[in-house]
């Protein structure tokens, strides 16, 4: 009977698969990210607290390009553009808009949940030598540490929300 009331009210009553748990988990994130870049001010994407940090664009990019690398690590093939010598800095120079830089983190966000879903669970088994731990692990831990970093980087972008005085979109009544 409380299976029959919880179907009814659309509860699901079984876990998702471990790969749309992942997708889950990366799209959260991601799209928090993108909903920043998309709200933060143009005139304020060059912004910086602190002189030897990364802009606020800067770090958008930076997290594109981690995640496009380690897309394609799992995906056994490289993914994303080429961000040359700096791999995981791509130059402002040729993101120089807003617009370029919401670009490619929705694009870098789209490829991570598309591969999470394409490789499904068994994709999340696969071993993979990986450079943060420099040893194989599984693509899960790979996964996860991809999304554990852009939970880093958006706890760096609600401080310059926060140092310009504007409150994230996460922070907004609803």
């Amino acid at each position: 009977m409380v299976a029959a009331i919880l179907l009814a009210a659309g509860t699901n009553l079984y876990a998702q698969t471990r790969a749309d748990e992942m997708v889950e988990m990366w799209s959260q994130i991601g799209n928090k990210i993108v909903a920043m870049a998309k709200d933060f001010p143009a005139d304020k994407y060059d912004f910086k607290v602190q002189p030897d940090e990364r802009t606020f664009a800067q770090n958008l990019l930076h997290v594109a390009a981690v995640d496009f690398d380690l897309t394609g690590r799992v995906s056994g093939s490289p993914i994303g553009p080429d961000f040359g010598k700096d791999k995981h800095n791509p130059s402002r120079d040729v993101y120089k808009t807003k617009a370029d830089v919401v670009k490619l983190i929705e694009q870098a966000v789209a490829a991570g949940a598309s591969a999470i879903q394409q490789q499904g669970d068994g994709g999340l088994d696969r071993i993979t030598q990986f450079s943060w731990v420099n040893r194989p692990v599984h693509n899960s831990l790979i996964w996860m540490s991809a999304i554990e970093h852009s939970a880093e980087h958006f706890g760096q972008l609600v401080v310059y929300y926060r140092a310009n005085n504007l409150a994230p979109p996460e922070s907004r009544p609803r």
